[in-house]
């Protein structure tokens, strides 16, 4: 069995003098924080066996002018969860005090250094420890292991990432990316959703807040001000109000219309293009296009040779499909051939009166957005190849955190852990 000179200093329990440790048996050892009847021998059959540390206080000192003072006799107990002692839960008994300090005339509760905070019910060795299972175990496996509450590891948790990203720095900022996702299923229409900005260069977390558009960046917006952060450009999809935002917040700041979004947007206009096709078909030709959407939206070079064989046939089928896949392939040749702002802007120009000239409306419209958001497709060039990329990659690990949670009902835990995944190893290891 440990020592007593081992549980004194492998405990942290400063300016306590452990006493000689009971061992117990006990039918609810989380009953043992609320009442302490659980500590007489009980006959159930569950019955479970812990330490009992009784601790007393060497001297204690006032918090303002260093003065000792005597304690009084009568305290109020309380039991404090600390590490295991091999197999058996380990629980301290200590006397809570109100104590009187004659130079500075004033009452206060004796405080207890090695607890996180006044109300705590296990020690920090034991939150320190909790905190580095929660790298490898789920937060239920952590408290039945230890016989705690599992709020009670949440809160450790949630405490420790409050404190760890209490201050996140914008100063050395120069590029962001914004994009908003869907989390909610409940709530109204803009409080389904959750906008995250991130470092362009570094990946960090700068901000997550619930809704959609410039309401949510409000907060975000002063505290770019407050920083006086030099940000450069801002990586963003084609929405109208991410566009306002940032025109009035960072006018300095390039915005630069994302590639993938712009090939997502094309994509969309051709898979539109192939369901008002398929709608005026025969039931015959009707049945070649059934199932090939993904032929035509995947990379031409990508294809195997049955897709490429499909590819044809559909081309065969209707000119409207064959045009609309030809710009599409046309469109993501500009950004892998351009090699400059002005090379991208003729041959998007040209792209642009190809689509008019073919007639077909989803293309005419694709056109019209091309033109009206030309200066910040060309930031794509401009600076580099600036792209938003990485936080369709994120927003991928953010569904992985709702997974493996089964969704989270406390939004300040939830949007710490987002914060906290740029870190967190997501990959399976056996």
């Amino acid at each position: 069995m440990q020592t007593i000179d081992e549980l004194k200093y492998s405990q942290s329990v400063w300016g306590f003098q452990p006493r000689k440790a009971e061992i117990r048996r006990v039918c609810d050892v989380k009953g043992l924080l609320r009442n302490r009847n659980h500590l007489d021998v009980c006959k159930d059959r569950f019955m479970q066996r812990c330490q009992i540390v009784p601790l007393v206080r060497k001297t204690l000192k006032c918090p303002d002018c260093g003065t000792e003072i005597l304690l009084s006799s009568t305290g109020r107990e309380r039991y404090v969860q600390g590490l295991p002692n091999g197999k058996l839960l380990t629980f301290f008994r200590l006397c809570v005090h109100q104590c009187w300090c004659h130079r500075c005339q004033k009452s206060f509760y004796e405080s207890f250094p090695f607890l996180s905070s006044p109300k705590a019910r296990i020690t920090k060795a034991l939150e320190q420890l909790i905190l580095k299972l929660r790298a490898e175990m789920s937060i239920k496996g952590i408290a039945e292991h230890f016989n705690i509450s599992w709020d009670t590891v949440k809160d450790v948790e949630k405490r420790f990432l409050a404190d760890k990203y209490r201050h996140v720095p914008l100063g050395k900022v120069r590029g962001i990316t914004v994009d908003e996702m869907k989390v909610f299923n409940r709530g109204r229409p803009s409080r389904k959703f959750i906008t995250i900005v991130r470092d362009a260069e570094t990946g960090d977390v700068l901000s997550v807040s619930r809704g959609k558009g410039a309401d949510a960046l409000k907060m975000f917006a002063s505290r770019i001000r407050r920083s006086g952060a030099k940000i450069r450009y801002v990586c963003m999809d084609m929405s109208k109000a991410y566009t306002a935002w940032a025109k009035e917040t960072i006018p300095q700041a390039e915005i630069v219309y994302d590639r993938f979004h712009l090939m997502k947007m094309m994509n969309e206009r051709l898979d539109g293009v192939r369901r008002r096709v398929a709608r005026k078909l025969d039931e015959d030709a009707a049945k070649d296009l059934k199932g090939k959407r993904f032929v035509l939206l995947r990379n031409e070079d990508d294809l195997d040779s049955k897709g490429a064989e499909d590819l044809e046939r559909i081309r065969e089928i209707n000119g409207d499909l064959a045009d609309a896949h030809m710009l599409k392939e046309r469109l993501r040749a500009i950004y892998a051939t351009a090699k400059n702002g002005f090379d991208a802007y003729c041959l998007l120009r040209g792209w642009c009166a190809a689509a008019d000239a073919t007639g077909v409306p989803e293309l005419a419209a694709m056109a019209n957005t091309i033109r009206s958001h030309i200066k910040g497709i060309l930031g794509y060039w401009k600076l580099d190849g600036a792209t938003n990329a990485s936080m369709e990659g994120f927003n991928g690990k953010v569904r992985w955190l709702i997974k493996q949670a089964y969704g989270f009902r406390d939004f300040k835990y939830f949007r710490l852990k987002i914060f906290d995944l740029p870190s967190t190893d997501i990959r399976k290891r056996l």
